[in-house]
């Protein structure tokens, strides 16, 4: 049977990051809705928050200072834990007793790539914050004010959909943009999935092991569907299995993926039959869809310019964790408290 390892392991690894940027984006929503705040029921209000622009430049950059400290160490310590836990998963097809060792270049390679990812989404932060602090007030300022609370009902609006939206911290190529946590959680949790999966290979090579076979996973999205079960040959060269990287290109392993790699012994190892659980996928995806409503519900209570706002926004998200909770519920699947926190994805 294929080695198996914990198909949640990444995003709990990843956990410490992703809270380090969910904390970040939620102080950078609260210093700007803050900074709004003030005096917005005064004349002059517009021309006095142009002025802070400089103060609240610097509010964010004490942001990214904190995470520029904070990150290195938590992602070295997600992706070692990965790979240690795919030395772990390879153990039971073994022949024999390997003495545990780590890949240092390549674990220490994984961390530097990611740090250097992440680090590259900061200059990002400083932008997405001033430029969304611009555009509220001059979208409050550009309305007819006939009072003080229509004013601050479009700078609320304007405010919830930077909300909805987040710190930006990346554009991919595709033009989608990805909130700060929501990035930073994606490439940790792939860094570090990478790592189960390299520290699992290490382990079979060095077992003179070239065949692997893709486990069984519930709830499986259709990419990596068709690949269940199937044998693969990590080197590539033989000729009756597909490789393991042409396995990789069409999407099997992806930081999503929920499928692990067992050793395959020709004539020994069971092979896999009907696998396939559409719907546990689409169970998943409901679960994956409620949890980013909390999220979003949490952001907008950050961003929130007064306390009844804010207090609505909370009623809003226990709303929506009551809907997950039914959810997972009536669909035997597990919760995920740690996915309802901001900085998860």
């Amino acid at each position: 049977m294929p080695a198996q390892a914990d198909p949640d392991l990444a995003l709990r690894l990843a956990r410490q990051v992703a809270d380090l940027y969910g904390a970040a984006t939620e102080r950078l929503l609260r210093v700007v809705a803050s900074r709004l705040a003030r005096g917005i029921d005064q004349p002059g209000w517009a021309e006095a928050k142009l002025v802070e622009v400089t103060a609240l430049r610097n509010d964010a950059q004490k942001v990214v200072a904190g995470l520029q400290a904070s990150t290195p160490d938590a992602v070295a310590a997600a992706i070692q834990g990965g790979w240690e836990a795919g030395v772990r998963a390879a153990q039971p097809d073994i022949t024999g007793t390997l003495t545990p060792s780590t890949n240092t270049a390549a674990v220490r390679a994984l961390v530097n790539e990611t740090v250097t990812q992440l680090a590259g989404a900061h200059t990002q932060i400083l932008r997405s914050t001033v430029d969304t602090y611009r555009t509220v007030v001059a979208q409050a300022s550009a309305l007819p004010v006939t009072g003080a609370g229509t004013r601050r009902q479009a700078a609320q609006q304007a405010l919830d959909r930077f909300a909805n939206q987040g710190i930006t911290g990346f554009v991919d190529g595709q033009g989608r943009r990805w909130g700060l946590d929501s990035y930073a959680e994606m490439a940790t949790r792939t860094a570090t999935g990478r790592a189960q999966v390299a520290g699992t290979l290490d382990r079979f090579q060095a077992d003179g092991r070239d065949l692997v076979i893709v486990s069984d996973a519930p709830q499986e999205c259709r990419a990596c569907r068709p690949w269940e079960g199937r044998v693969l040959s990590i080197s590539g060269h033989d000729p009756h299995y597909p490789s393991l990287r042409a396995a990789q290109a069409a999407g099997l392993l992806h930081a999503t993926c929920r499928h692990r790699l067992g050793a395959y012994i020709p004539g020994l190892t069971k092979r896999l039959t009907d696998t396939a659980d559409p719907e546990g996928d689409a169970a998943r995806r409901e679960q994956r869809r409620l949890e980013r409503g909390v999220r979003q519900w949490k952001q907008r209570a950050a961003a929130a310019l007064d306390d009844d706002t804010r207090r609505q926004c909370e009623r809003r998200a226990r709303d929506w964790q009551a809907r997950l909770r039914e959810h997972v519920a009536a669909n035997d699947l597990k919760r995920q408290p740690q996915r309802e926190r901001l900085g998860a994805r």
